[in-house]
Parts: C-alpha cells; sequence; structure tokens
C-alpha cells in the first residue's frame, strides 16, 4: 500500500468536538425562540413553531407573557421560507423595539440572530431556528432567578448562564470576558451605619450598574454578601477593561446618601477572558474571582486583569 494514501486513515474527535457535533445534530430540530433577558420568567424560551402565533399578556395568546407593560395582543410572528421570522407590531400601547428601533404599528420587520426585541418593559433575544445555542439555554427557565434584594440575577442564573454563554462561545469560536466584583469595606459600613445602610448600598450599586454601563446582551448578577459578577459575550479582556474602569470610576463618584450621610463606596475589580485551555465555565470564573484578589491586595477600588 501507498505510505501515502490517506483514504484508510481515522479521525479521531476529542470529547469536546464530539458533544459539539452532537450538540449541532440535536439542535438542527429545534424552532426559533424567544428567551427573556430581563423580565419573568427570566431565561425562559418561548418556541415560534407556527406561521402567525401572537405574543401578549392575554392567557389566549400564542405566547403569554405575564408582563402588565405588554399589551393583551402585542405582536404576531410570519414564518417565511428559508427559516425567515418576521415580527408585526399589532398596535401596541408600549411599543415593540427591535435593536433599540420602533416597529410602528402593523409594521413588519425581518429578524436576524442574536436580535434584542423589546415588548413593553420585557426584553427577549431571538434566535432562529437550527441554532446550537437554544439548547445551551434549555436549562435557565427551570428556577427563580432573581436576587430578593437588588432584584437582578442570582448566583443560581449566573452558574447556568455562565455555562451556557461558555459552551456557545467555544462551539462559535468567538469572545468570553467576566468581571468579578466586590465593594471594598463592606463590613465597616454596615458595622458602622448598619444593616439597613448595607442593603440601601448594595440595592444602590446595582440599580447604578445595571441601568447605566450594560449591553442588553449582558448577565449582570449577585454572585453572594457583596460580591457580583458580570458576563461579557463577544468581548475579550482588553475590550472588557474599560468597561469596568469606567463601572469601578462611576461607583467611585456616585452619591450613597443614606439617612443624610454619604457612605464612603468603592469596588475592586477582576476581568478574565475564556482561552482555549479552559475546560469549563468554573475556570473563568475562578480566574477573574483571582484577578479580584490581586486588586484588593494591590490596593482595592481598582480593575486588574487575569494573567
Amino acid at each position: 500500500m501507498n505510505s501515502d494514501d490517506n483514504s484508510d486513515k481515522t479521525t479521531v474527535l476529542s470529547a469536546e468536538q464530539m458533544t459539539i457535533k452532537k450538540d449541532r445534530e440535536e439542535a438542527k430540530d429545534q424552532a426559533a425562540c424567544l428567551i427573556i433577558i430581563r423580565g419573568t420568567p427570566q431565561g425562559h424560551r418561548f418556541f415560534i413553531n407556527q406561521d402567525g402565533m401572537t405574543i401578549g399578556r392575554d392567557p389566549t395568546a400564542d405566547i403569554t407573557v405575564n408582563d402588565p407593560s405588554i399589551s393583551r395582543r402585542h405582536a404576531k410572528f410570519t414564518l417565511l421560507p428559508g427559516k425567515v421570522v418576521q415580527i408585526t407590531d399589532l398596535g401596541s400601547s408600549n411599543k415593540t423595539l427591535v435593536n433599540d428601533k420602533q416597529v410602528l404599528p402593523n409594521q413588519t420587520v425581518s429578524l436576524a440572530k442574536e436580535d434584542m426585541v423589546k415588548l413593553g418593559n420585557s426584553v427577549f433575544k431571538f434566535l432562529p431556528a437550527g441554532e446550537v445555542e437554544i439548547l445551551y439555554y434549555g436549562n435557565l427557565g427551570s428556577a427563580v432567578h432573581t436576587d430578593a434584594l437588588t432584584q437582578i440575577y442570582n448566583k443560581g442564573y449566573l452558574i447556568e448562564a455562565l455555562e451556557a454563554e461558555f459552551k456557545r462561545a467555544k462551539a462559535l469560536k468567538t469572545d468570553l470576558s467576566v468581571i468579578f466584583m466586590d465593594l471594598d469595606f463592606f463590613k465597616k459600613i454596615n458595622d458602622t451605619y448598619g444593616h439597613d445602610a448595607g442593603d440601601y448600598v448594595l440595592k444602590e450599586f446595582s440599580n447604578l450598574i445595571r441601568v447605566g454601563h450594560l449591553r442588553p446582551k449582558d448577565i449582570f448578577a449577585r454572585y453572594g454578601g457583596e460580591e457580583f459578577c458580570v458576563v461579557l459575550g463577544s468581548l475579550n479582556a482588553v475590550g472588557t477593561q474599560p468597561i469596568a474602569e469606567r463601572m469601578r470610576a462611576a461607583i467611585e463618584a456616585h452619591a450613597f446618601v443614606y439617612e443624610g450621610k454619604r457612605l464612603p463606596v468603592t469596588s475592586s475589580m477582576g476581568v478574565a477572558q475564556m482561552s482555549p485551555t479552559m475546560e469549563s465555565s468554573t475556570s473563568l470564573l475562578k480566574a477573574a474571582d483571582k484577578a479580584l484578589y490581586a486588586a484588593k491586595q494591590s490596593g482595592r477600588n481598582r480593575v486588574v486583569l487575569s494573567e
């Protein structure tokens, strides 16, 4: 046999490649869907598997969303050949927006992968039929995901969502970064001003970050106590660092005033990006946590990039 003949060579796939291949095969049967990014229940998938489906708060709508800001029959979806999905506003009271651009009453707009659809106060991510990411979000609607005090995502949601984003980034070979943050000397605030003051700081801090410093696709969660985490898709550490620095500066400059007293609040942050050698989302989170520890050790109120 000719030694240069490669016809009998066997290609051995790694476990990771086998998993991705299996997921892609399974994803072929998935219908297009909307995933609740902001709203209730967070992380839930609504599949668009029939032509003419309506979405609204009315129980008789094909997709029912429990949000008072959404009209009873807010919008309609049209399925076209080639897996094209269109959305039509049905004269809603609080508007339909696609990527922050209003869809006028009775206007029809075609949706593309990862478009952000806002109905009233609820925000959805759109994924076309057959996308592997649909599988990765499959378990995110199965639990209560909101932190009771701050009204942002909790640790349980963070862990599941980060794993979904990690698998997605691995499969698509895209960037993924994490900001791990901690409020400096938070115990001193509790000890000096009381736990009610501490709760105020946590809520004010969360609202400051949520309203002014997040992209629609970012995941912001309370990890526990005074620790918080932001997951940023499609960004490496270099792109994430200035975002973290703006957050840090905004926290330092913000007037945290409780019962007439301004409280001293700053934050330390660690930034890490997914690398090819990382085997799980836990490794990414640990890298960001290690960078956070370095920020605190080097003086606090600063941003440190993971090595």
